[in-house]
């Protein structure tokens, strides 16, 4: 897992043939102010959502896992906590969906908590479980953009 500003995602280039094309698109959706919805950027390769939400208490939100593809997770406007674990230090409990990609998981008592503001981002790949759309110091309205890029 990786956390950082957008003013520093040229950093992570190179570890994906695919990142400049996803923070691309997240510059261009922030510059234009796109409205909640998915885009499509490459295909089934990149994509995006634009997402629109009051975050959750720590209860109310889930683990939840990839295995075809990698999470940019940024903040337009709001504040939210993301708890993140190696996959090895959980257990699924649903199956994993295939078409959506996604698998559900029970907590972690080794997972580790980071408060991401806006301007600021978090990548996942599929060793990083991940629980978003956390409270952080009260309900708030937060406008993310996730790009999931195939691995």
């Amino acid at each position: 897992m990786i956390f950082d500003t957008i003013e520093n995602c040229e950093l992570y280039y190179g570890v994906n043939p695919n990142f400049e094309k996803a923070f691309d698109f997240i510059k261009e959706a922030v510059a234009k102010d796109f409205s909640a919805g998915k885009y499509e950027i490459d295909g089934t390769k990149v994509y995006a959502s634009v997402l629109e939400y009051t975050t959750k208490e720590y209860e109310d939100a889930k683990f939840e896992g990839h295995r075809k593809y990698i999470d940019i997770q940024y903040i337009v406007s709001g504040t939210e906590s993301i708890e993140m674990a190696d996959i090895s230090k959980v257990t699924a409990n649903t199956d994993y969906d295939e078409n959506k990609d996604i698998e559900f998981y029970g907590n972690c008592d080794k997972a580790k908590n980071c408060v991401v503001d806006a301007n600021e981002f978090g990548i996942f790949f599929p060793q990083d479980i991940h629980k978003p759309c956390i409270s952080y110091d009260g309900k708030k309205e937060v406008k993310k953009i996730v790009v999931k890029i195939e691995i």
